[in-house]
């Protein structure tokens, strides 16, 4: 039997870790794959049918590349800085991408996603300031804790809290160096229950496809680009969609963002909810949660737009609720602690593969994977995702995966930070 995109090209613009999975899922669609990046052993590139060393911020080489090499299609996953030269290249080549410069720019400008909210009525958290400096009247205006962030900056890099004038002015030094542009921004500090959904748009219409909450350990700092746990169908699932979502989705519609894939990420405090981010790409492994549930996924939808301009043959197929999912699903992160430190021993994986709740595993890193410190907030090592009937069957699968699955260094040191108690999860 002949699979969708058999005969065809696909050029994946990056090949890190997380677009391996764009190859594979692209590779089973039927597609011949090409993973381009200017490292020789990037992990995609690994899994790829072939491998291109190209800058993929080069638009007209990678232009000029496509078309001696008669690619079909070109998509781009995880990265923010890599959205405009997916559209540029789509754009000269007459290829489809659903992104637009709209979308681009609220996915990477801070103060445009907020602006665009504020006309919208989508709640965003008060802001003091966007600029290089901070003046004596933004001192005295301000009201802590606050939040400091890059305005162009991605993955939370740059980004934390502030107690007073001494960590602000710290914090707002460390977000300028994140920032193409030299700024950053000063906002209120939000609290609450964070959490991540996305959607798709198909001719524009909207489907809200997964509403995670996402939960931190107790040592972890507060500006995180991944939760410890991640679950879903979201506690704050019904307040969304009978108070937010047609404000969203009215936006949305208004910009003519008539297809794609559309992410956003807030908090939700019980009784507000209030956005800080916008995304028009894939993010983290929510997808195979998505197939588990829906039986289709974003990550496929993104491939399939990206070789035939349609990500869904029928949105239908989804239902407008489709996002409170009838069983739990969850992504358990387990990440890396300390500066300076190189894997030894790493045991459990195999047994936490056979666990019958669990969906799929990722291991990150391997035995010698040495990391300093950085400017990466997070070291994620390993991903259990969980799929449970009940919240008995959570726990126990989450207290299971928690005992098991642990990571050393050379004298024996556990490597790993906190694991989340998962009763925490339904107090």
């Amino acid at each position: 039997m002949k699979k969708e995109f058999e005969g065809k090209k696909l050029l994946v613009l990056g090949a890190t870790f997380d677009e391996a999975d764009i190859v594979r899922h692209a590779q089973e669609m039927g597609a011949y794959v090409i993973a381009a990046d200017y490292y020789e052993n990037s992990p995609a590139k690994l899994v790829a049918d072939e491998a291109v060393l190209i800058n993929a911020l080069d638009v007209d080489a990678i232009v000029q590349y496509c078309q001696d090499a008669h690619v079909d299609g070109v998509v781009t996953g995880f990265v923010d800085i890599l959205l405009r030269p997916c559209y540029e290249v789509c754009r000269k080549l007459g290829l489809p991408c659903y992104l637009t410069p709209k979308m681009i720019s609220m996915s990477t400008n801070k103060v445009d996603f907020k602006n665009t909210c504020l006309k919208y009525g989508v709640p965003v958290p008060k802001t003091y300031l966007v600029g290089n400096t901070i003046d004596k009247a933004t001192y005295e205006a301000i009201q802590f804790p606050v939040f400091v962030k890059p305005m162009d900056g991605s993955g939370s890099r740059g980004a934390g809290v502030c107690q007073n004038q001494e960590e602000l002015d710290k914090q707002f030094a460390e977000a300028l160096s994140y920032s193409a542009s030299g700024n950053a921004i000063i906002e209120d500090y939000i609290t609450g229950r964070d959490f991540l959904l996305n959607y798709i748009a198909v001719d524009g219409e909207y489907r809200l496809i997964s509403l995670f909450d996402r939960y931190m350990a107790s040592d972890r700092e507060s500006a995180v680009n991944i939760s410890t746990i991640a679950i879903a169908p979201s506690r704050m699932y019904d307040y969304y969609l009978s108070n937010v979502n047609d404000k969203v989705t009215r936006m949305f519609a208004d910009l003519g963002f008539t297809d794609g894939l559309l992410f956003m990420q807030g908090y939700f405090d019980g009784s507000k909810v209030t956005f800080f981010e916008m995304g028009c790409r894939l993010g983290g492994s929510y997808y195979n949660h998505e197939q588990e549930m829906l039986g289709c996924n974003s990550l496929d939808m993104t491939i399939r737009y990206a070789l035939s301009g349609r990500m869904i043959s029928d949105i239908n197929m989804i239902g407008p609720e489709s996002a409170k999912y009838k069983k739990y699903t969850l992504d358990c992160n387990y990440l890396l602690k300390g500066s300076d430190e190189t894997i030894a021993r790493i045991t459990g994986v195999d047994e936490v593969k056979k666990l019958p709740t669990c969906l799929q595993t990722q291991l990150v890193h391997d035995i010698g994977y040495h990391y300093v410190k950085d400017g990466i907030v997070d070291k994620p090592v390993f991903v259990a995702e969980i799929v449970a009937d009940d919240k008995d069957q959570v726990i126990e699968s989450v207290n299971f995966v928690n005992r098991t699955f642990h990571v050393f260094n050379e004298n024996g040191d556990s490597l790993l930070m906190e694991k989340l108690d998962p009763v925490t999860l339904f107090l």
